[in-house]
């Protein structure tokens, strides 16, 4: 408000000084007897009255003009001022705003940091299982290796020590023939057997396995096999004799108690008994160490669960309005493209929102340009009113949409269908 200006001070001066000369006038002409000295008084008295009246109108006429000059100069900028004090209070207002929006981004951008320090500590740990696992399954793939090498060599090498001593005791030469040929038979069989060893490899679904357990059943009912070809080559009378010689040089070798009587055929046979134990707790073994592996693929693929749930985007978990539900459909939507949209926090006024969106997990650079080519769709997902167009803020490294739910807040809002995030 404007001050206006007043002339009352030196116009009540002027018109007291005119009505003193002009009563001073007036009193001389009464008083005089000139004539002369008379109508001069009484010109006097009647122009100070004059000046007077003229002073009280003039003064208020120059007043009121100024006042409107002054006005008519004043009232724009007044009315600027007024305009540029309310832009002020807005844009405050916005600067309030953003320092909370700010605010809310910092513990947003906290939370996804601790997300990734806990994803990574994760997969630290998932890497480790992994590498431990590997180890183990190197080390069971070796040892499993020379546990089958061992054993061929073993059972190849009694075949053979058997065949030699009864190749020096008989003379018969259908029985001799017959035993060199088994013999070069099983060096040939060996050689096979450790093929089918070297041809093992590891492989990420574990089938090598049961291609071990496979090979380890072929190899052991192949000996068992051999082991009885072997013994139907002779008689009875000649295996009962081979048995006393085989046993005289174990014997001799001290694998024997001296003072021990020869052993007979049933004897034997329970040797050979043993023999099949001795090879069932390796396979028992074995069916352990597969035991242990599973379990460590389990515990593995546990841990490939959980990184994989980390890295899938982050939706409103319990969403309670419509621009929540919204953000979920986009966030499904985009994610089954393999574009991971998080969840910032949404600017909702029952007919329309602004949703935000981080976009920083993503593995390659993502625009607005490259999601406002599903704007179309996205619009027919969520039935909004207009076609969402996104835009990227600089200044907090989210990515918002603008959505129009209904045409105005009286109508009634379409309640959204729930994209599967599964």
């Amino acid at each position: 408000m404007t001050h206006k200006i007043s002339l009352r001070q030196p116009r009540n001066i002027i018109n007291a000084l005119a009505g003193c000369l002009t009563f001073l006038a007036a009193v001389t002409a009464v008083k005089s007897e000139n004539p002369n000295a008379k109508t001069l008084a009484w010109i006097v008295a009647v122009s100070s009255a004059a000046i007077g009246i003229v002073n009280e109108a003039s003064s208020h006429l120059y007043e009121d003009n100024a006042n409107n000059q002054i006005e008519a100069f004043i009232k724009p900028k007044d009315e600027k001022i007024a305009e540029l004090t309310k832009e002020v209070e807005v844009k405050l207002g916005i600067e309030n705003r953003l320092r909370l929006e700010q605010s809310v981004n910092k513990k947003l951008l906290d939370t996804v940091a601790n997300l990734k320090a806990e994803l990574e500590v994760y997969q630290g740990k998932a890497e480790e299982e992994k590498l431990f696992a590997d180890a183990v399954i190197d080390k069971f793939l070796f040892k499993i290796k020379e546990i089958l090498n061992s054993h061929i060599e073993q059972c190849v090498e009694k075949l053979k020590k058997s065949i030699d001593t009864k190749l020096r005791q008989i003379k018969d030469e259908r029985i001799i023939t017959r035993l060199n040929k088994f013999r070069s038979d099983l060096d040939v069989k060996s050689i096979h057997y450790k093929n089918l060893i070297t041809q093992i490899e590891r492989d990420e679904n574990l089938g090598f396995v049961n291609d071990t357990i496979e090979i380890y059943s072929r190899i052991h009912e192949d000996l068992a096999s051999l082991k009885v070809k072997f013994i139907r080559t002779l008689n009875i009378s000649d295996r009962l004799k081979l048995y006393n010689a085989v046993n005289q040089q174990q014997a001799k070798s001290g694998l024997a108690n001296i003072g021990n009587p020869k052993p007979s055929y049933a004897q034997v046979l329970a040797k050979l008994e043993e023999s099949e134990r001795v090879a069932a707790k390796n396979e028992q073994y074995i069916k352990n160490v597969i035991a242990e592996l599973e379990k460590a693929m389990e515990r593995l693929a546990q841990k490939e669960e959980e990184i994989k749930a980390l890295k899938r985007p982050q939706y409103w978990s319990t969403p309670t309005r419509d621009d929540q539900w919204l953000a979920n459909i986009i966030i499904g939507y985009f994610e089954q493209l393999g574009i991971i949209l998080d969840r910032a926090y949404n600017d909702y006024e029952q007919w329309q929102a602004t949703l935000y969106f981080h976009i920083d997990r993503n593995r390659r650079l993502i625009t607005a340009k490259d999601l406002n080519e599903h704007s179309q769709n996205i619009e027919q997902l969520g039935y909004t009113l207009n076609r969402p167009e996104f835009k990227f803020d600089s200044e907090s490294g989210l990515m918002s949409v603008w959505v129009q739910i209904a045409s105005d807040p009286a109508q009634k809002i379409i309640p959204f269908i729930r994209i599967a995030r599964d």
